[in-house]
């Protein structure tokens, strides 16, 4: 079968053309958003999701109106009835007119749909794929897959206690793919939270204690402490009503443990920012309890766990603990991980699936040297197995200049780089700093609203205002598409990709110290600096571009446009192309395509090349 290179993404001028573009694998990509001299295109994408939806094709998910009265449907693809994994519209409406589309719809679909393996033998093939139980009692989901090679594949798939999903082969029980559930970061009583300060802890009031478990606000926020014990967090990720014997507790209100004060007062804060600048209830949107782990145990980072995982089973965010004991629950890195839920939660609510690693490629040279090594086509790399001696060996993924892959030296390797992943990423960040900018004032130091993460906890990462001012190895951040981390991947059995410790950023190779990457994180200021610029303006130093931005006094037009794009508008397969076009459209439906706000975000987003 001929591999295609993968999603195409159509371009759009300052006035977004209503219009889409078709791959040669039959994919079509709709990226449409109104104007009224090109209304006929619009009124062909109608009749598009019409035609389908009559054929059953394409099955209308959800139907919801957002808070200027515009509707927004999401419309599913299926062929022979089995879903097609990701792909599908999402419609914005005003009055019955429609005014954006963005989605993947594959056309000339043929495939059997009657899976060779029944779903008890595909449960008990998936146990052995994971190494691990289910994590529900669930049977595995039929579902057409769109893999990161361009392939249709037949799959069944399900949630295991490794905290994955995985899909196999429906006829052949190959693996074909896996996502992660985790996303990671890195009575009112007071107590000292990580930086020595009071602050608020909205506590449950019990028989002779206190709990951090706020019921005064309308989603109940649990914060669980972990004791600093990695093995007690991870259990604590399992639905269990246990849960209910690790919630904080303190005697008399004045709470003396930093990652509880610190964790449950962030967490409070980050709940209020969402509903009072957006309208967003908890971290489902719907006020559903909100659990939270601290004291997770002696490691610098944080993250996300999403369903069917967490104490109920509804997702969780757990944070570990900083050199020198402090814990990591700084503002920011809450905000930042309860954004990780909310993108969860409203792409499962409006499309039925969450925000997906879109896996995409472009073709490198057949080989490239780096640290003294050569990284060439027809090599097989060895993926160490840190805990016993199952090494994986597999071939390095080529293509030929058919687009077949290859093993020949002549051969050019596939670089990829998951640009789902790091557009999450930049929405985490981006909404941890909104949080920041919302209580603290602007500046440096502790407690104070900057553009960098986790600096209240002593660490210092990635930052949106100067990603180049930070570097990763010997290169800066990325601020500009073409600067993009790309990494070498390895074929394991017939479709399953892995990335390798090797890459190249631009024309520079690199090595990573561990396989397994993805440069998600890496990859993310290309948005978030454009957020970043969007607000402040300045000069985009790559592209020589001056942005105006909106000032500080008006941040909350560009919090709002960024918002809405991911909660309204993205659909759950997205590039970078896609979300740029989303967010341009958010800041006219909310501002007007010729106000300021829009013009910033155009400005920045055309700077970082989106």
């Amino acid at each position: 079968m001929r591999i295609t290179a993968g999603l195409l993404v159509v371009g759009a001028s300052l006035a977004m053309v209503a219009s889409s573009l078709q791959a040669q694998d039959g994919t079509i990509s709709y990226a449409a958003a109104s104007r009224p001299e090109d209304v006929g295109d619009l009124i062909r994408v109608d009749a598009m999701i019409a035609e389908r939806a009559l054929t059953g094709e394409l099955r209308r998910v959800s139907a919801r109106i957002d808070r200027i009265g515009r509707v927004h449907e999401y419309f599913g693809q299926s062929h022979d009835g089995v879903p097609v994994y990701g792909a599908g519209v999402s419609r914005q409406r005003d009055n019955g007119e429609t005014v954006s589309v963005f989605g993947t719809v594959h056309q000339g679909i043929d495939l059997e749909t009657f899976p060779g393996l029944p779903a008890a033998a595909a449960l008990a093939r998936l146990e052995e794929v994971a190494g691990a139980e289910p994590a529900t009692d669930a049977l595995p989901t039929l579902a057409i897959l769109p893999t990161p090679l361009g392939e249709l594949v037949l799959t069944w798939s399900a949630p295991m206690t490794d905290r994955r999903t995985h899909f196999i082969d429906a006829h052949s029980g190959d693996p074909v793919h896996r996502l992660d559930h985790i996303y990671t970061e890195r009575a009112v009583g007071f107590g000292a939270g990580i930086t020595g300060e009071p602050q608020k802890v909205s506590a449950w009031r019990t028989e002779g204690s206190y709990q951090s478990w706020d019921r005064l606000r309308p989603a109940e926020l649990v914060t669980l402490d972990a004791g600093n014990d990695l093995f007690n967090a991870f259990l604590l990720t399992l639905p269990d009503p246990a849960w209910l014997d690790s919630v904080g507790v303190d005697d008399d209100n004045e709470w003396s443990n930093p990652a509880v004060v610190a964790g449950h007062a962030n967490l409070g804060l980050t709940y209020d920012y969402l509903f009072e600048r957006h309208g967003w209830r908890g971290m489902d949107g719907e006020d559903g309890r909100v659990f939270s782990i601290v004291a997770a145990g002696d490691f610098l980072n944080a993250f996300f766990l999403s369903a069917p995982f967490g104490p109920q089973g509804t997702g969780v965010v757990a944070f570990g603990t900083a050199p020198d004991d402090i814990p990591f629950v700084p503002l920011d890195v809450v905000g930042h991980e309860v954004m990780h839920g909310v993108t969860f939660s409203s792409l499962v609510a409006r499309t039925g699936l969450p925000f997906l690693s879109t896996a995409t490629f472009t073709l490198g040279p057949s080989s490239f040297t780096v640290e003294g090594e050569t990284v060439r086509c027809g090599d097989n790399y060895t993926f160490e197995d840190p805990f016993g001696d199952d090494d994986v060996v597999a071939p390095l993924l080529c293509f030929d200049e058919n687009g077949m892959p290859t093993r020949s030296r002549t051969g050019r390797l596939a670089l990829f780089w998951n640009e789902g992943g790091a557009i999450n990423e930049a929405y985490s960040d981006i909404i941890g700093a909104s949080v920041e900018f919302a209580f603290h004032p602007p500046g440096d130091g502790l407690l104070r609203a900057d553009y960098a993460g986790g600096e209240d906890a002593g660490v210092s990462g990635r930052r949106m205002d100067a990603p180049r001012s930070v570097r990763v190895g010997p290169f800066p951040y990325p601020e500009a598409r073409g600067q993009e981390f790309r990494f070498v991947v390895a074929l394991v059995g017939e479709r399953l990709i892995a990335y390798t410790g090797y890459g190249m950023r631009g024309n520079t190779p690199f090595r990573t110290i561990r396989a397994g990457y993805d440069g998600v994180h890496w990859n993310s200021t290309i948005l978030s600096h454009a957020f970043y610029l969007a607000v402040e303006g300045g000069e985009h130093v790559p592209s020589g571009r001056t942005i105006q931005g909106v000032g500080g006094a008006n941040r909350a037009q560009i919090e709002q446009a960024f918002f809405r794009a991911m909660v309204d508008l993205a659909p759950p397969f997205s590039t970078f192309a896609t979300m740029g076009l989303a967010i341009r459209q958010a800041a006219a439906d909310l501002h007007g395509a010729g106000s300021d706000a829009f013009n910033s975000i155009h400005q920045a987003l055309t700077a970082v090349g989106l």
